[in-house]
């Protein structure tokens, strides 16, 4: 093998290391912390508190901290599962995509004990101020 392919492998091998180890870091919100008699995520809230202007997103994070990776955005008036809660954060699990609706997460029947969000919808960590409590 020629010394440039040697590189390719070795960069390569390295982005998917770092693309891993990324992914691995984040945080990932626990569900089913009610207990066996309430859904896994017992409440809906509403992105709502953000700033009047057009175009505010809020974003979502891959820790519960500020200073953490930021994984998506969400507009005003999204709908999240509100799961687990770390001080001034909120844990939640929303749907993303054309055909994914706030049932589909698979987050709203009791689990035997708590767990980590597995999916199918995506995840992470908002300033609780800026949700609203719809139901839950």
């Amino acid at each position: 093998m020629k010394r440039g392919c040697y590189l390719t492998i070795l960069a390569l091998s390295l982005a998917t290391t770092s693309a891993a180890h990324s992914q691995e870091s984040a945080r990932i919100p626990v569900i089913g912390l009610e207990g066996p008699q309430a859904d896994a995520c017992p409440g809906i809230g509403r992105i709502n508190a953000l700033e009047p202007r057009k175009g505010d997103l809020l974003r979502v994070r891959a820790e519960a901290n500020e200073g953490s990776q930021v994984t998506d955005e969400l507009n005003v008036a999204t709908l999240v599962w509100l799961c687990e809660a770390d001080d001034d954060w909120q844990g939640i699990v929303y749907p993303k995509g054309q055909f994914q609706e706030l049932g589909d997460c698979r987050v709203s029947a009791a689990l035997s004990a708590p767990e980590p969000y597995a999916g199918p919808c995506q995840f992470g960590w908002v300033q609780a101020k800026y949700v609203e409590l719809v139901t839950g």
